[in-house]
């Protein structure tokens, strides 16, 4: 009888034992799959994150102009509206009135000073620029144009290059050269069909010796980027000045 009992006892001892053992399993198992769906969830949580800034990160950097290194290979490139001035590389709508202060433009005025003018798309408008003339003369010589494109103002120093006049080119020619040390990506000897040649036939012609390329404005809808150059048509159409205006 004892014996039964014993036994019985240890068939009922076993069974608490097993029923344990399976709550624990049962726990382990609720456990890992608890663990296994918060890993799941935070991976893609950072997957959202990281595919939110890479798209972030993408968006920035497509709106981004790339700024010319060089002079353009064409005569007329409106994503590269450069030239040199001592040496260094100035493009409209890139470089400051700073930028030819440090590459030893004379200073004529304290350019410290704040510039509020505003611009409204073309910096030839009465007032708009800050001019700068390199030779007296009116109509020929060299003039530069800096405009304020921030809405507070801006200091002088700090105007961008929006627009350069040069027609110093009865000069270079005596001298083989271009005058003043400012370099363009035609020669100073270019004629009209080098310039065709090049670039291909002008928007337009002002006049017969006049030729006029052009782009429209993305930022301001009734105004253009452009080029005209002029030629002699009188002495084998060779360049007698070149006029550049930027606008966004």
């Amino acid at each position: 009888m004892k014996k039964q009992i014993i036994a019985a006892a240890l068939v009922a001892m076993l069974g608490l034992t097993a029923c344990g053992e399976s709550e624990k399993s049962d726990n382990k198992t609720e456990k890992a799959t608890e663990a296994t769906t918060i890993a799941e969830e935070t991976e893609a949580a950072k997957d959202e994150v990281t595919e939110a800034v890479t798209e972030e990160i993408t968006t920035e950097a497509s709106t981004e102009v790339a700024v010319p290194t060089e002079l353009s290979d064409k005569y007329v490139d409106f994503t590269n509206m450069s030239f040199k001035y001592n040496g260094k590389l100035m493009t409209l709508g890139v470089s400051t009135l700073q930028d030819f202060l440090d590459a030893g433009l004379e200073a004529k005025d304290n350019y410290d000073k704040m510039w509020n003018e505003d611009f409204h798309g073309d910096p030839h408008e009465a007032g708009c620029a800050i001019e700068y003339k390199i030779s007296g003369r009116e109509i020929s010589g060299i003039q530069l144009y800096f405009c304020n494109l921030e809405e507070n103002g801006t200091p002088m120093k700090d105007c961008i290059l929006c627009s350069v006049y040069y027609g110093e080119y009865k000069t270079d020619k005596e001298n083989g050269a271009y005058s003043n040390n400012f370099e363009f990506a035609f020669p100073c000897t270019l004629t009209s069909d080098e310039l065709v040649a090049n670039s291909g036939e002008p928007t337009f012609k002002k006049s017969e010796n006049v030729f006029n390329y052009t782009e429209t404005s993305t930022v301001f809808n009734d105004e253009e980027k452009s080029i005209v150059f002029s030629f002699d048509n009188r002495n084998d159409w060779d360049i007698t000045s070149v006029n550049m205006t930027w606008t966004p």
